[in-house]
């Protein structure tokens, strides 16, 4: 009995010198992203980066929605690579790295149980096509079609209603059921048709009604329009307007029409339940894809 208790007596303190404590992480602090634009030919610089894709040395630690301070299992200097990421479509469950927006890169001295407070800095990456719709001129881009009983319109005030400069906005009431409006640009028939290419809409808005936002295409064999919705974007306020931003993925419908040698954009509403006092007000729409 002595003897084996001897032996429960070793084997404990082995254990004790092998399972030594983890040292603390290192820690980085990141609030949020500054982003900024390089032109003008890039529209507005507004964003919703809501994460951040932390890589070290190469390596990806995770995905992080910000502010977060991130636990980093290293000491010593690294490479650190944060890439911005957003909810693609809007949907929390759709994290993606933006892939338009370019990484921040920096190098930095990791200590046990430190904090390392980050501000990196993002803008838009080279060679990209913009089309961009701000209703900062007095005629817009898009086009009412026939169905429609409505048109887009531009405000320039109440300023406590507006996001950035004057606005698009569209008003319905019971008595309007439908209204669409198209675009028109020769452009749009480059849009990548692989699911894995990308293609986004960013835009501002705010509704108390919701509204859809699809892709027109058409091919030798259909010599009209076909309209596909892209998404329906619910309400963002009922009584005091409220404006969101959102990154619209092209792609996740123009892959179902391979064949198709043109396409455009759509925006549309329909009053089923004939509602009064409808308005959809929208702002730096941009379609943004690779020359």
């Amino acid at each position: 009995m002595k003897r084996f208790f001897i032996i429960l007596l070793i084997l404990n303190f082995s254990c004790q010198i092998i399972d030594r404590p983890e040292k603390a992480p290192s820690f980085i602090k990141i609030d949020d992203f500054q982003f900024s634009i390089s032109n003008n030919n890039q529209g507005t610089s507004s964003e919703k980066i809501t994460d951040a894709w932390i890589y070290v040395n190469g390596n990806l630690e995770g995905a992080y929605e910000l502010p977060a301070t991130i636990p980093l299992h290293y000491e010593g200097v690294k490479d650190l690579s944060i890439y911005p990421g957003i909810k693609r479509n809007g949907i929390s469950a759709d994290r993606k790295k933006y892939p338009f927006y370019r990484q921040f890169d920096t190098t930095i001295n990791l200590i046990s149980d430190s904090i390392l407070t980050l501000q990196p800095t993002t803008e838009y990456d080279e060679q990209l096509f913009f089309w961009i719709e701000d209703f900062e001129d007095p005629q817009h881009k898009f086009e009412t079609h026939t169905t429609s009983q409505v048109d887009i319109n531009i405000i320039e005030s109440p300023l406590n209603e507006l996001f950035e400069g004057d606005a698009g906005i569209i008003t319905m009431d019971s008595a309007d059921y439908y209204c669409e409006f198209r675009t028109n640009e020769l452009d749009f028939n480059s849009f990548p048709k692989n699911l894995n290419i990308p293609a986004y809409i960013e835009m501002n808005y705010a509704n108390n009604y919701p509204f859809t936002i699809g892709i027109l295409h058409k091919d030798a064999s259909v010599p009209s329009y076909q309209k596909f919705p892209l998404i329906t974007l619910v309400p963002t306020y009922e009584n005091e307007v409220s404006w969101n931003k959102t990154y619209l993925y092209i792609p996740d419908a123009t892959n179902f029409f391979t064949s198709a040698t043109e396409f455009d954009l759509f925006i549309s509403a329909t009053n089923e339940n004939s509602v009064n006092d409808i308005k959809i007000l929208l702002d730096n729409f941009k379609v943004i894809f690779r020359q």
